[in-house]
């Protein structure tokens, strides 16, 4: 915040007799010594990557349909509710089969994953990283089951959501392009989008998950919930082919030996975890965050 003097002033927190940590007021920021100020901006920073994720899976779901990617008349993913930004730099995308619990379960579902994935000041959350995507197909041949037939659909229909994200990033990189002075109005529609890509990995691998198996269990008791995993045979830009092969002795079931499997929830999250990490080991990140630069209203502020 700023005063009248144009002194910039910044919350902070202290701790108390008690040893709990509580509210400490404002300081000047000229105050803070530099690990204060990186520990306060990257608080920020964790505070706003969780509100923004999180608002993608409480606003009403992305639901393509299976028959509308099969007649080739795929809607656009829509910008707002900020569906389609939420594709950007996420590491797979997670499609839950609709069913009676299914609403509940995909707020407990996202519980559970981002206390999985997420590390306090040593995850990469710049860009809206994350490591899944929620969407809800719909048009199912078996609905709410999954069957060899219902995984085929899923990946009949993410080959298409992918076309059709490619095709909007285009259309929204030459309308920027056209036009001047292009302002954005929210963090769902950033100005630049050299650093809001499709990661690799989505291309690659999918997790499945129905709630046949859920019993209203909370996010802390969810780890065991059996789920799928999917390869789609779309691994050029990775470092290395998915292999199955170090889950065999986690593997519930082989729906179809080395492409799809069921696991553990457990399984599946530290599974994508460990590819993340192995294509970030091979490549860097992607996009690099230190090729960022601020814009221009940034620079004249």
């Amino acid at each position: 915040m700023e005063d009248a003097d144009h002194k910039m002033y910044a919350p902070f927190v202290r701790r108390g007799r008690d040893g709990l940590l509580c509210d400490g007021g404002t300081r000047l920021l000229s105050e803070f010594t530099r690990d204060e100020l990186l520990w306060l901006f990257r608080t920020d920073m964790e505070g706003s990557h969780r509100s923004n994720i999180h608002s993608v899976v409480t606003v009403p779901s992305y639901k393509p349909s299976v028959r509308d990617a099969a007649a080739n008349c795929l809607p656009d993913i829509p910008t707002y509710p900020y569906h389609w930004i939420d594709f950007c730099n996420k590491s797979v995308p997670l499609y839950l089969l609709p069913g009676k619990r299914c609403l509940l379960l995909r707020v407990v579902l996202h519980n559970y994953i981002y206390r999985r994935w997420f590390r306090p000041y040593r995850s990469e959350i710049d860009l809206l990283r994350f490591i899944c995507k929620f969407i809800i197909p719909e048009d199912l041949p078996d609905n709410t089951k999954v069957s060899p037939s219902t995984v085929d659909s899923i990946l009949s229909l993410n080959k298409a959501v992918i076309a059709k994200f490619e095709e909007q990033r285009i259309d929204k990189v030459e309308e920027r392009a056209a036009t001047r002075n292009w302002c954005s109005i929210s963090w769902g529609d950033p100005e630049d989008l050299d650093h809001y890509i499709l990661q690799p990995l989505f291309r690659a691998l999918v997790i499945i998950v129905s709630d046949e198996k859920y019993n209203k269990e909370p996010s802390t008791a969810l780890g065991n919930l059996p789920v799928y995993l999917a390869r789609t045979g779309v691994e050029e830009e990775l470092n290395a082919p998915i292999s199955f092969e170090p889950l065999a002795a986690k593997i519930i079931n082989y729906v179809e030996p080395g492409c799809v499997i069921q696991v553990t929830l457990e399984t599946a999250i530290d599974s994508v975890i460990g590819l993340e990490a192995r294509e970030a080991a091979a490549f860097g990140l992607r996009p690099d965050p230190t090729d960022w630069k601020p814009s221009q209203d940034m620079l004249e502020a």
